[in-house]
């Protein structure tokens, strides 16, 4: 009875100690091994257990746990883990008998969100009816597992999370820092301080070696040269190896060259090492390391926390450190940059772009055209006459108006004459009675009175032909051919009109003048006698040559320029064309490089920006 009670305490005691293992999530060993034998314990006539799980290093499913401890027949359960594994689903298998009892083989997927992590397999004793409550028990057992592993990745999520935040934290005091060295200082003391550091330094890599540019709670960098060169020293050896390194190092850690970190700790008091070479742009552009004087090694876990904040704070700070630099420097390496893609690998379109900008260069450098001065124009009448009123009068009829084209001596308006007629007879009654008068006189031999009557018969034979003249004046007519440029008397009938008054415009169409505004800045450019090309407004598919005949020195100001009035005379005479037509007019001058061509009123308006500028 006392040995069966002790079993019994020991049986209790293992119970015990296999539930409090599944409260652990660090010891995964002690885990599945508790795991597994409260399984067994709770199947009846189990004999034996294996726990397989996928290994996320190598990819492979593994054995974890085995009950009993050091059981070595696995051999049995191999072909229904196998199955289960593939399936992804419940076996059951006979299994070979064993003293003639029968042995039945039993496995249970382990799936996490839809992914096979493993499978757990029994090999039970007994009759059938052990196995539904067997293949039961195995399946409310593997929601311990499933929970396992929720429960680590909610931690690894978590940790994650926390990583991140105190990157955004440190990230924000970065950047809210205008220039580096205080964005710099804010890194390492916040770091510092959070990882309860003695020392954290960053250090920026120039000529191929770190240089230490901030260390957290010092405000001045270069009181202790013979430290910053050893933490420089152990910045250049991370940065050599291309790796991250702790000292002492972490157990299993691969093995790198650690006799510069060796020193720093040796000679300078640290007992703690960590670096992390900074790594952006496809180059190592830094280096920061961490030192504690307490015995107090890094983790993996601080590892990963200084990754994370360096990723987000590192390029902020590499940005702030070349936007400080002489603006020389920025200079020097946008130019190296831009050399590096147009002479190295890749960057096409960029190479091509270049090489015709180049050959744009060279036709342009050797290339000729043709230099013409474009002016407006406006084509004017050679001849332009004026038709005003030959006396006061009335306006009887004005068959014509503005831009009719007439003939010679056609009909432009007729004024009223009946006042003109009736002066006439008046005169001429006149003139007859003082030569009647005339006649008595001589007749009576008086001298004097002939003399005055003759006086007054002249000047009524003066008035009759005045009044004549007059009528024959009536009818205003086209001196020429031609068109009307002005006049328009269609809606003045019977209006009075004064002596001189100007009725009619008129040009011939069978000789013109070209008018040209050229701006002053082209005026010395411009000779008598060069010749050049017109296109009309109203005519542009036709082209007219003319040639320079007078430059006047008038100048017109217009929308801000002054233009010179140069004449031109056009070679042919087309029947389409008519006084007032606007076009642009190009006077031919010579032939000249093409650059000088277009770039002359950028250097014209240069040299008179600087002589306008020049005390």
């Amino acid at each position: 009875m006392e040995s069966r009670s002790e079993e019994q305490v020991i049986d209790s005691g293992k119970t015990v100690s296999n539930w409090a293992g599944l409260d652990s999530l660090a010891d995964r060993e002690a885990f599945f091994s508790s795991w597994l034998a409260i399984q067994c314990g709770a199947i009846e006539g189990c004999v034996q257990a294996f726990l397989v799980l996928r290994d996320p290093g190598r990819g492979q499913y593994l054995p974890v746990a085995s009950w009993p401890e050091g059981s070595d027949g696995g051999e049995r359960l191999a072909d229904v883990l196998e199955q289960t594994l593939a399936e992804k689903e419940g076996m059951l298998v006979d299994l070979p008998r064993v003293d003639g009892a029968a042995r039945y083989g039993l496995a249970y997927p382990v799936v996490v969100d839809g992914d096979c992590l493993g499978a757990v397999a029994v090999e039970v004793a007994g009759s059938e009816d052990r196995l539904r409550p067997a293949m039961e028990s195995l399946k409310w057992g593997a929601v311990w597992i499933e929970n396992y592993y929720r429960r680590l990745r909610n931690s690894e999520d978590m940790a994650a999370l926390d990583r991140m935040k105190a990157a955004v934290e440190i990230l924000a005091g970065v950047l809210a820092e205008e220039h580096f060295d205080g964005a710099a200082m804010a890194f390492v003391t916040t770091l510092a301080t959070r990882l309860s550091c003695d020392r954290v330094s960053l250090g920026i890599v120039r000529k191929k070696y770190a240089r230490v540019e901030a260390v957290s709670h010092s405000a001045v960098v270069g009181g202790k040269m013979n430290l910053h060169r050893a933490v420089g020293a152990a910045m250049d050896e991370a940065v050599s190896q291309r790796a991250e390194i702790m000292y002492p190092p972490l157990p299993d850690s691969p093995v790198f060259v650690l006799r510069d970190h060796e020193q720093l700790v040796d000679k300078h008091g640290s007992r703690s090492v960590m670096t992390v070479p900074l790594f952006a742009k496809d180059r190592y552009y830094g280096a920061l390391t961490l030192e504690r004087q307490k015995d107090i090694p890094f983790t993996e876990a601080e590892l990963a926390y200084v990754k994370s904040v360096v990723a987000l704070s590192g390029p902020a700070l590499e940005d702030k450190h070349h936007q400080d630099r002489p603006v020389v420097f920025v200079m020097f390496d946008s130019l190296k940059r831009q050399a590096i893609r147009l002479f190295g690998a890749g960057y096409a379109g960029r190479k091509a772009l270049l090489l015709a900008m180049v050959l744009l260069a060279v036709v342009l450098s050797f290339a000729k055209g043709e230099y013409r001065i474009k002016a407006d124009a406006v084509l004017e009448g050679a001849v332009q006459r004026s038709v005003v009123a030959p006396f006061d009068g009335f306006i009887k009829s004005a068959p014509v108006r503005a831009g009719d084209v007439v003939a010679g001596n056609d009909l432009l308006c007729a004024l009223d004459d009946r006042d003109l007629r009736l002066e006439r007879l008046q005169w001429f009654s006149k003139k007859n009675q003082y030569q009647s008068q005339l006649q008595e006189a001589v007749a009576r031999g008086d001298r004097a009175e002939a003399n005055v009557i003759r006086a007054q018969l002249d000047q009524a034979a003066a008035q009759l032909e005045l009044a004549e003249s007059k009528l024959e004046r009536v009818n205003i007519r086209a001196p020429f051919d031609g068109i009307l440029l002005s006049g328009d008397l269609s809606q003045r009938l019977g209006s009075s009109i004064r002596q001189g008054e100007e009725l009619f415009s008129i040009a011939p169409l069978d000789s013109y003048r070209l008018i040209l505004k050229v701006d002053e800045t082209r005026i010395t450019d411009v000779t008598e006698e060069q010749r050049g090309i017109l296109v009309l407004s109203a005519l542009p598919t036709q082209h007219y040559e003319f040639s320079v005949e007078k430059i006047t020195p008038v100048t017109t100001a217009e929308e801000g320029s002054n233009y010179f009035r140069v004449e031109a005379a056009l070679d042919e005479v087309s029947p389409a064309l008519r006084p007032g037509m606007e076009g642009v007019g190009k006077i031919e001058v010579d032939r000249r490089l093409l650059v000088s061509i277009w770039t002359r009123p950028l250097f014209e308006w240069f040299r008179l920006k600087t002589w306008s500028w020049w005390p």
